[in-house]
């Protein structure tokens, strides 16, 4: 068995950086950045009670901030998500990680109700409801650097990453404000980090080091993000032993778990506030349990919430993963772990949908890395097939368009259908992950509803089509079901942006139409900056070559 050459070993100097960059290059991950913050922002949700795992976390923080507890006084949901824990009150079950992020978007939404004379739920709502827009365009950021270090160049990684950021499921996933958004930045900025520390030939210790704080703000966040801390851990002693490295090999393990010891001991800090015990996470569902097969099939190819359909463009990866194996073994092997470990942990989970939520939201992690490999096929795009081009092209749209049709009307319309639907049927619609069962049949697809809704509210506003308008309850109310009527919580009747807001609207309609206007025009601004900034960048002499070639040596050995 050969060793792998060192990055020395083969000319290259040191890993991609910004400081390496041409100065115009450097500034395409900021464009891109102020790209999606203003599109993200643009076409926030005015559902403020979406989900109700967002809501009982904002609770959280509510108390926090104003009370200085953790518990919480009126939950707006009592059911196995609260449990009842020190000083008998109650308590969500989640992670802190969401919830101390919101806590300065909380304070800065009370200080922009109080100067501003805007009511202070609606305000602080808003704002904390917005963490995931920011984050999500972060996500953007880092996902374009890592694009950048796995060897693509400044036009392949820029376009890649405006695919990744507009045509997957990271847009309607950072507009649900569910958590999904951090643990995905923080599972990619720690993969990075570690590829990063590979690339640099073991020599900047600190990048493990950040891969490990990395994780453990995912694992704040998620508990069940435990499942990403070995892989991430497998990178680096995996490519010294087949380097025939091994005398780092204890350091590397002793500087990534010492660096995952104080999220470790904060989680427990966190149960024992709540709870009185380290260990006790308040957790009381049955969690595991459903049959394995059923749960990958639904996971994967059911018309309700088959990867396939949210997220089309995979059908592309058959053509492109051969010539990423082969330019980039470990990047390849990596990547596919992060996509086949949550699949099999998560066909698992009686709760596999991850219900309320637009697509298979937990296997959202694995977005990045199958996005990833498609910069093959932009690289080669001049010799590539027709055929291939026009089917990528097709699915681009596809995909483009739906997570458009996503963002613009609330899923709580499908719903409501979904609720009228089941009415009369043999199994009417009740409430709990163990009751849904729209999965497998496709007229019942949230894709096929939502465009349909996107097309009835487009009737409503602009043609005035009073039919489309949803107002009465849509199933009959007994007490075993407990029916809620989504007309009454949520916007079902008009587009989702908050701009467009007419139940609880902050500031006056021309304000907010000024203020949409010039997100608009920040996007366009920022699109076309870090169009220009990857088109005119000057390519250092031998920089790509140089790269392939070191990480080439390293997939011959893997």
């Amino acid at each position: 068995m050969s060793p792998i050459p060192s990055a020395h070993a083969v000319g290259f100097r040191k890993p991609i950086a910004l400081g390496s960059w041409p100065e115009v290059g450097a500034l395409t991950p900021f464009f891109l950045g102020t790209f999606f913050l203003a599109v993200y922002l643009l076409t926030g949700s005015s559902d403020l009670l979406h989900n109700g795992d967002t809501d009982l976390r904002y609770q959280t923080t509510q108390a926090l901030v104003e009370h200085h507890r953790l518990w919480i006084d009126r939950p707006m949901w009592t059911d196995l998500r609260m449990h009842r824990g020190n000083g008998g009150h109650l308590y969500a079950f989640y992670g802190p990680g969401q919830v101390l992020l919101m806590v300065p978007l909380y304070v800065l939404g009370k200080a922009f109700a109080h100067h501003l004379s805007l009511p202070y739920d609606i305000t602080t709502l808003y704002a904390c409801r917005s963490l995931d827009l920011f984050l999500g365009a972060l996500l953007a950021v880092v996902f374009y650097l890592f694009a950048r270090s796995a060897g693509y160049t400044e036009r392949i990684s820029t376009v890649l990453t405006l695919i990744f950021g507009l045509a997957t499921v990271s847009w309607p996933d950072a507009q649900s404000a569910l958590e999904q958004t951090q643990v995905d930045l923080c599972l990619l900025v720690s993969v990075y980090a570690a590829w990063r520390y590979v690339l640099g030939d073991f020599a900047r210790r600190r990048w493990l080091a950040a891969a490990s704080a990395a994780a453990g703000a995912g694992l704040l966040t998620r508990y069940d993000f435990a499942l990403y801390l070995p892989i991430i851990l497998a990178l680096p002693l995996a490519w010294r032993w087949r380097r025939q490295a091994g005398s780092g090999l204890l350091a590397d393990v002793f500087v990534y778990v010492a660096g995952l010891v104080p999220w470790v001991l904060a989680v427990a800090a966190w149960n024992d506030a709540r709870f009185g015990d380290p260990l006790d996470t308040g957790l009381r569902e049955k969690t595991l349990g459903e049959p394995f097969l059923a749960g990958l099939a639904g996971l994967l190819v059911s018309p309700g919430k088959g990867l396939i359909w949210y997220l089309p463009l995979v059908l592309v990866l058959p053509w492109v993963v051969p010539r990423f194996y082969a330019r980039c073994r470990p990047l390849c092997l990596l990547s596919a772990s992060l996509v086949v470990v949550p699949v099999l942990f998560y066909s698992n989970l009686v709760y596999w949908h991850g219900d309320p939520a637009w697509g298979p939201r937990y296997l959202y992690t694995a977005v990045p890395y199958l996005i990833l490999p498609l910069g093959e096929l932009l690289g080669r795009w001049r010799t590539a097939g027709m055929g291939l081009r026009t089917a990528f092209l097709a699915l681009l749209v596809v995909s483009a368009g739906l997570q458009l049709a996503a963002v613009s009307v609330t899923q709580w319309r499908f719903w409501y259908r979904l609720q009228a639907m089941e009415e009369h049927t043999r199994q009417p619609f009740r409430w709990g992950a163990p009751y849904y069962h729209y999965y497998w049949t496709p007229r019942q697809s949230p894709i096929l509803i939502q465009i349909d809704d996107v097309y009835q509210i487009a009737r409503l506003t602009f043609l005035g089509d009073t039919k489309y308008r949803f107002t009465t309850r849509p199933t009959a109310y007994t007490v075993q079901r407990h029916p809620s009527n989504p007309a009454d919580k949520y916007p079902i009747n008009n587009f989702a942006y908050w701009w467009v807001d007419p139940r609880h609207p902050l500031l006056g309609l021309r304000t907010r139409l000024g203020i949409a206007a010039l997100l608009l025009a920040a996007a366009l601004a920022s699109l076309a900056a870090a169009l220009s900034c990857a088109w005119l960048a000057r390519k250092p002499p031998g920089e790509s070559v140089v790269h392939a070639r070191l990480i080439t040596a390293g997939s011959r050995a893997l």
